[in-house]
């Protein structure tokens, strides 16, 4: 057999199984939607003094506080693997906070995030996005989520600031556990929230609440109380070596008085714009 013959015919098979090779690796590449992710990060809060509220949380869970580079102020407070970001507020968006105050976002870490793909796969889902390059998921309450990629952290804008005491923080933050969402149509949110997270893993009726598994965080919606706007309503913090009552002890000595839960393994507190923290063991 012609020498030239078979090469070619080795050529044409080589490029017949990358071929099949590279079909079958874009059929097996998991679509935008639900979500390959991590989990939740962190949130945004909007607020009439961003120092002194990060102030405020910085004794509770880090008193490293960041800020960044670039006016206008803008501070981060770490929580563990987590961490919020305070700036200017602009609106109210969480009954009963002070004018003003809101919490504005939240955010789930994406893996192999691709902010052109991802866009087009939310609009065609019906989804949307609000405006601006950074446009961020907006559901039918107005709330908005941020879509980041692995691993997410502090941005290359953010630099340290103040360390507001050399005292040790009031507890070991490891990360979110949860987040709560008051809405205001429980079946509608949970088929828009499905288009992320998948199926919710669990349901409730007393309380009245729906759980979405994020990785090793979760998200729960709970129908807004009347009269009330609906909102990021709670925030669940893990932290390590948790005791209700050295947990309780710390945070009386840094200013923070707890509050009743419907929940005996966390303590609860709200911050001085009115937002509801909570705290539970973590692993």
């Amino acid at each position: 057999m012609d020498r030239n013959l078979m090469l070619n015919r080795r050529e044409a098979l080589g490029l017949a199984v990358a071929f099949v090779g590279t079909r079958g690796l874009a059929q097996d590449a998991a679509p935008p939607l639900p979500l390959q992710t991590t989990g939740l990060e962190h949130l945004g809060m909007t607020v009439p003094d961003q120092k002194a509220s990060a102030e405020f949380y910085g004794r509770i869970f880090d008193p490293q506080l960041f800020q960044e580079r670039e006016p206008p102020p803008r501070y981060y407070v770490r929580l563990g693997t987590a961490y919020i970001a305070f700036g200017g507020a602009t609106d109210v968006r969480a009954a009963g906070a002070n004018p003003g105050a809101g919490i504005d976002h939240f955010c789930a870490l994406v893996k192999d995030y691709k902010p052109q793909e991802m866009r087009a796969a939310l609009e065609q889902a019906g989804i949307n996005m609000g405006t601006g390059r950074l446009g961020m998921p907006t559901d039918s309450d107005g709330i908005r989520l941020q879509l980041l990629g692995v691993p997410g952290g502090l941005a290359r804008t953010i630099i340290p600031s103040t360390r507001i005491t050399t005292d040790d923080a009031a507890v070991e933050a490891i990360g979110l556990d949860h987040i709560v969402l008051t809405v205001s149509d429980m079946e509608k949110s949970s088929a828009y929230y499905t288009k992320f997270f998948g199926q919710p893993v669990s349901r409730t009726k007393k309380p009245e609440r729906i759980w979405f598994g994020v990785a090793n965080t979760r998200l729960a919606l709970e129908p807004v109380a009347s009269g009330s706007k609906p909102a990021i309503e709670r925030v669940c913090v893990k932290v390590a070596g948790f005791d209700k009552k050295t947990t309780r002890e710390r945070l009386k000595k840094v200013g923070v008085e707890t509050v009743p839960a419907d929940d005996e393994h966390l303590l609860r507190f709200k911050d001085p714009n009115g937002f509801t923290i909570e705290l539970k063991a973590g692993a």
